[in-house]
């Protein structure tokens, strides 16, 4: 007689069916969880920018930023000098700042580090329809100084300027010495100051420069972005012990900053859409502006450095800082993202 195990009761078996269907359920709820979690709440962070296009990835990030765990407060200023002062005060966390600001900072020991890259170019050199030249018609335009001393119009100061100053001089000319230079700190301002006829030639962002092209009182002369610094224009800016203290929400920052920088590069029409509902410019206007400027979250080190260089040959700073930018220059959050590249 052959003996054989007994076989499990029905009961026994559907008990046992019941234990792994509960423990796969689990298990699954388990990842569904950690994939659907909620970031944990990291606060919020205060970013101050000036109301140009380049702008525009401050605009988009405060839209992301909550799947990061972080709320951005923006902050408008006319300019990016109020800005810094804001950051010095302790008012703002982060500084959408330019360039020519972080080489300031260095040169003033004003312990500021670059945390990210924005834009790239967005700077325009808009000569006078009067004046009759063609873009990039440097030897007409030294005719025209030679009749009468033109009339810029600039934000000093500002990068638009430190690059337009050095485009100029690639290009033989001499705007402290050639020129008048007169500053309008408001960038705003600087259409009608072509309007008025009292000025030849602006050093403009955008969208002011396409909107005297498109208003037919200006010609885009030429972009700056001829010179060793390349077309570097906005940075993101933080105070070095404001993020030694927050490094988590830097990161956040960043992780928001990267995904809002593909939503603008990706689709130049959505991205004008969302654009057209800040600048109350004609969509053909936006169109050409937009079409000016990049972004990119890179650090951009060498052009920085060849930035610095030029703002000691054109006095905008008393020495050359060129070797100490990178010290100034953190990209190790962007690495951790994998955004360094």
């Amino acid at each position: 007689m052959i003996m054989t195990a007994p076989r499990a009761g029905f009961g026994a078996r559907l008990a046992l069916a019941a234990m792994t269907l509960a423990a796969s359920l689990g298990l699954h709820a388990q990842g569904a969880r950690a994939q659907g979690a909620k970031p944990a709440d990291l606060g919020t962070i205060t970013v101050g920018w000036t109301k140009t296009t380049a702008g525009m990835s401050v605009v988009i990030a405060e839209r992301l930023a909550a799947k990061h765990g972080l709320k951005i407060e923006s902050v408008n200023f006319n300019n990016a000098v109020d800005v810094t002062t804001a950051m010095v005060n302790g008012q703002l966390d982060v500084g959408l700042l330019t360039s020519a600001h972080l080489v300031r900072a260095v040169e003033t020991n004003l312990d500021f580090v670059q945390i990210a890259g924005n834009s790239r170019g967005n700077v325009t050199i808009i000569a006078a329809k009067k004046l009759g030249l063609a873009p990039g018609d440097w030897k007409g335009l030294q005719a025209a100084t030679d009749k009468k001393k033109l009339r810029i119009a600039s934000s000093r100061g500002s990068i638009n300027e430190l690059l337009s100053m050095a485009t100029f001089a690639q290009s033989g000319m001499n705007v402290e010495k050639d020129f008048e230079l007169v500053n309008i700190a408001n960038f705003a301002q600087h259409a009608q100051a072509l309007r008025s006829g009292e000025f030849d030639i602006v050093f403009s962002t955008e969208p002011g420069g396409s909107l005297m092209v498109s208003e037919g009182i200006g010609i885009l002369f030429q972009k700056p972005d001829i010179t060793p610094a390349g077309s570097v224009h906005t940075i993101y800016t933080v105070k070095r012990d404001w993020l030694a203290k927050n490094r988590a929400k830097a990161k956040a920052l960043l992780a928001t900053l990267v995904e809002a920088t593909a939503w603008l590069n990706e689709d130049a029409a959505r991205t004008q859409a969302e654009a057209q509902k800040i600048f109350p410019v004609k969509p053909d206007v936006l169109a050409a502006s937009l079409k000016l400027n990049r972004w990119d979250v890179r650090l951009a080190i060498p052009e920085t450095q060849a930035l610095a260089k030029i703002a000691a040959e054109q006095k905008f700073a008393k020495t050359d800082v060129s070797a100490q930018i990178p010290a100034a220059m953190d990209d190790s959050l962007l690495k951790e993202l994998g955004a360094d590249k």
